[in-house]
């Protein structure tokens, strides 16, 4: 009953926020006229840098980038087991950092093979 009686609330305080907004902006009077430039007189947009997949998905897994001697790096900090202190930090390029992960993928596809099952 409690866990109802607290739905029905979020969803009546939800209702009346939309309702107290505030009220839509009114589109002015007249139109302004329509200029139109030939595309050789504007300006491009600045591009943005292409970001790499890798690096998405290391970023997406918890590291950061840094800039060490020159290199990008990607970091995170691994807390230690039993220590309310700190932790120490993983750093590497995008290749070390997927080849380890490769190696650890494959380490664990050989223990999980020549595991034996239990009762035999």
């Amino acid at each position: 009953m409690r866990f109802a009686a607290t739905v029905l609330a979020c969803l009546g305080v939800g209702a009346a926020s939309g309702a107290l907004g505030d009220p839509p902006a009114s589109p002015p009077a007249t139109a302004p006229p329509a200029t139109t430039r030939s595309s050789a007189t504007q300006t491009p947009a600045p591009a943005k840098p292409a970001v790499d997949p890798e690096e998405k998905r290391l970023i997406a897994q918890g590291y950061r980038a840094k800039m060490r001697h020159g290199e990008k790096v990607f970091c995170r900090t691994e807390p230690e087991l039993g220590s309310r202190l700190g932790g120490k930090e993983i750093c590497g390029t995008v290749a070390d950092l997927k080849a380890q992960q490769a190696s650890t993928r494959e380490e664990i596809q050989r223990q999980q093979r020549t595991m034996t099952p239990p009762g035999k």
